[in-house]
């Protein structure tokens, strides 16, 4: 099940709820084109975020003092939310919005 923004409240009440206690994979995929650098590449980043389990104080709380109606998944790793994970595996950088060490790994075969 894809997870993109929430449009209210409920989508990310409802988003909380079923990541809590689970794992879920956060997936970026990235497309680099550079005609004067001759670069065509196409890269995907996967990270794996569990998730202690929340109760519904929790949820309320995060909801109503951070708004994470701009964040996929409805939770923002790098605010308040960080709280709620019990491990990641894979790039934080990734969860966060960019997958920037593996972006890097990548360019530095062009320079």
């Amino acid at each position: 099940q894809i997870l993109n923004k929430p449009k209210n409240f409920e989508e990310a009440k409802k988003m909380l709820n079923l990541l809590s206690n689970k794992t879920h994979q956060v997936i970026t995929g990235v497309s680099l084109k550079n005609k004067f650098l001759d670069i065509d590449k196409n890269f995907y980043d996967i990270s794996y975020v569990s998730f202690y389990k929340l109760c519904d104080d929790q949820i309320n709380y995060y909801i109503n003092h951070y708004k994470p109606f701009d964040k996929a998944g409805g939770y923002g790793i790098q605010d308040y939310a960080g709280l709620f994970i019990k491990n990641i595996k894979g790039s934080y950088d990734n969860i966060v919005g960019f997958p920037s060490s593996k972006f890097y790994q990548i360019m530095k075969k062009y320079f």
